[in-house]
């Protein structure tokens, strides 16, 4: 009898830990610590070393270890993070679109099936889920501001880890019509819904969380435009952008340098305060896009600006090997530099149409 009475006690005491540690369809749910062993936040899903953690009153982390018995990771602090100068909010400018045209965004929903539990029922729909209704939300809300909004609600279901592979057509589809940013909508899986609630003018709204993927070469660019959307976040509505976590993934961030996961509140809030998240963060995303011209423009001369590192890095690469076989042809470093005069005369005689060197 003793021995059924310890089980249960165990049992009771286990119950409430487990109930913690999992999140929506029992994802994990990892407690994010500091060194002190203080909790600086909460991730559904496994965190890997490497990670980032930028919080909400901008404190800088990084993901130095990770305890898959206990659910823990241990985060280092970097110090605080400098968000970027959004002072063109407090200028007069006429919205400019990057792509040059009209402005214009995308949105999809990789993880179809995700819900809000007190108001769909269920945290986990099949096929379609509440999800939808919060990416139509912001689609309305988006075009409200001005934006031509291409939206898919292309199907991606079940949950699971090939979701993002079967959502990477519909993403490089969206990225093909010449849009300024990429978004793909979720919810997030942690059970906690007093993480995300909040109250802006009144009204019970949820909080967003922006994730990034640092496994892209868009990586440091996806960073950045997070940064300043969060940046216009905090000036605009303190306290909507709950704060940025730039994990191991590529989430398909790697199609466009102006892409960014949308976490709309947690799948235990209400979703009516989810949908009426909508309108200030579509607010934000045009203040960010379109608020000035560097606002605008940054993204795309970020993803100009790798291009032409690129062929920065080729060009030395050719003046280099040019004086290796101009010195090999004549056996000196001054006819080495001759020899490389006479051919760039030549390419660039030939490419304007002016006099070669006879």
């Amino acid at each position: 009898m003793k021995r059924v009475l310890l089980i249960l006690l165990l049992f009771a005491l286990l119950v409430p830990m487990a109930a913690f540690s999992e999140g929506d369809a029992g994802e994990t749910v990892f407690r994010l610590l500091d060194e002190s062993g203080q909790t600086v936040t909460f991730y559904a899903g496994t965190p890997d070393p490497g990670d980032e953690y930028i919080s909400s009153d901008n404190k800088h982390y990084r993901v130095e270890k990770v305890d898959q018995e206990s659910n823990t990771a241990i985060v280092k602090s970097l110090g605080d993070y400098a968000l970027p100068d959004v002072s063109f909010l407090n200028e007069l400018a006429k919205p400019v679109s990057a792509s040059g045209s009209k402005k214009a965004v995308a949105l999809y929903c990789t993880h179809s099936d995700e819900s809000y539990t007190p108001t769909d029922g269920k945290s986990s729909l099949d096929k379609r889920g509440g999800i939808y209704d919060v990416a139509e939300k912001f689609k309305t809300q988006l075009e409200k501001e001005g934006v031509t909004v291409y939206y898919s609600d292309e199907n991606h279901y079940p949950h699971d880890a090939g979701a993002y592979r079967r959502s990477r057509a519909t993403a490089a589809s969206l990225a093909e019509k010449g849009v300024d940013a990429l978004m793909d909508i979720h919810r997030d899986g942690i059970p906690d819904a007093g993480e995300y609630e909040k109250t802006l003018n009144g009204r019970d709204v949820t909080k967003v969380r922006l994730l990034v993927g640092r496994s892209n070469q868009n990586a440091e660019t996806n960073k950045a435009f997070a940064s300043r959307i969060k940046a216009v976040g905090d000036q605009t509505y303190p306290g909507l952008i709950k704060d940025i976590y730039i994990g191991k993934g590529t989430y398909n961030q790697d199609l466009m340098g102006q892409s960014v996961l949308l976490e709309f509140g947690t799948y235990t809030n209400d979703k009516d305060a989810v949908l009426n998240s909508t309108g200030y963060m579509a607010d934000v995303m045009n203040k960010t896009l379109y608020g000035s011209v560097k606002g605008a423009a940054e993204g795309k001369q970020q993803e100009t600006a790798g291009a032409w590192k690129g062929i920065g890095w080729l060009l030395a690469a050719l003046v280099i090997g040019a004086l290796i076989f101009g010195f090999a042809a004549t056996g000196s470093g001054k006819g080495a530099v001759q020899k490389w005069k006479r051919t760039f005369q030549e390419m660039t005689g030939a490419l304007t149409g002016g006099r070669k060197d006879e």
